[in-house]
């Protein structure tokens, strides 16, 4: 990108530079240098036009250490959460093609934790419009975060609970209140005539699905599959994750999903932290969730708190965002 100035050009930012530092975590770092994102070669001309000159850097490594130090306006990408008065975190949300732009970070340490969602009658039909155009085109197209077995013919044989796995090594254990040893032997137990599935996560490591495989083993009513995820949620009374993007997918069946770590999509979820509170909400949470607003919620989040390149109102709205944390 012709408007991003070197990681050398970054370590020399010149005092009371107005200067825009987007720090590229792991990958992000080479692709946003590369142009493969539109978040950024959408955003980077509007800080131009506004008087910003826009550095890239590596995230965490020594300079970017040091100008997070600094007074200047900081984008972090695939970083840790880091909160100051002229940082904001940009990364995808849980559906390709909607963005946060959050001053806490993403996932379930972004600021939408702390909100509170209200249906709105006022916005039902942009709500179902909305609804329908996305989780339609998902669903038809076996569109995931990741790439996802093609899906069946035919139903697969329904199971009372759907355990969507995630990968033990990578997350942060404080963020999780119930192992997946836990859930998997809840699920089972529950009912131990009903099929359980459970789907090891794509990056599992070897010794992961390993350890996850000798859990199933231990109930012959659970069976591990790779089949496409929106199969096995179909397949679903209910869905259970820890804060899995694949537990945010399920919403878009209107699949009653619990959660049993910490969300920033919470407010759509069931979140038990011991078994005998797991255990209700594999029996009750059909019956909760009858009544909650799918539509709405998918509006409320994806759309409004989200932001969505490929709009013709990203950069204004993107813009406002910026205005408003650096209090332009």
């Amino acid at each position: 990108m012709d408007q991003i100035k070197s990681p050398l050009a970054a370590r020399n930012i010149p005092t009371g530079l107005k200067s825009c530092v987007i720090h590229g975590y792991g990958s992000w770092h080479e692709a946003i240098a590369q142009g493969r994102h539109d978040f950024f070669t959408r955003l980077v001309p509007k800080l131009k036009e506004k008087g910003f000159a826009t550095y890239l850097v590596e995230g965490g490594s020594r300079s970017g250490r040091a100008l997070l130090t600094e007074d200047h306006f900081h984008i972090i990408v695939g970083g840790p959460a880091i909160y100051g008065p002229t940082i904001l975190h940009a990364y995808p949300s849980y559906l390709w093609g909607f963005w946060y732009f959050d001053e806490l970070g993403f996932g379930h340490n972004s600021s939408l934790r702390f909100s509170r969602y209200f249906t709105e009658p006022e916005t039902r039909e942009a709500a179902e419009y909305f609804f329908n155009g996305v989780t339609g085109y998902m669903l038809r197209e076996n569109i995931s975060k990741h790439a996802q077995e093609p899906r069946m013919d035919a139903p697969l044989r329904p199971s009372t609970v759907t355990i969507l796995c995630q990968p033990s090594e990578t997350g942060t254990p404080s963020a999780r209140y119930l192992s997946t040893e836990q859930m998997i032997a809840t699920a089972a137990n529950y009912d131990r005539d009903a099929l359980v599935y459970v789907k090891p996560h794509p990056h599992q490591s070897k010794q992961g699905r390993r350890q996850i495989l000798e859990i199933c083993e231990n109930h012959p009513n659970v069976k591990l599959s790779d089949a496409s995820i929106h199969d096995l949620i179909e397949a679903a009374r209910v869905v259970i994750t820890q804060n899995s993007s694949a537990g945010f997918e399920a919403l878009m069946q209107k699949k009653p999903v619990i959660t049993c770590g910490k969300t920033d999509y919470w407010h759509a979820t069931l979140t038990p932290r011991t078994v005998p509170d797991l255990k209700a909400a594999i029996e009750f949470g059909p019956e909760t969730m009858a009544d909650f607003d799918y539509e709405g919620y998918f509006h409320w989040f994806l759309e409004r708190q989200c932001l969505e390149p490929a709009k013709d109102n990203f950069v204004p709205r993107a813009w406002a965002r910026i205005k408003d944390k650096l209090m332009l």
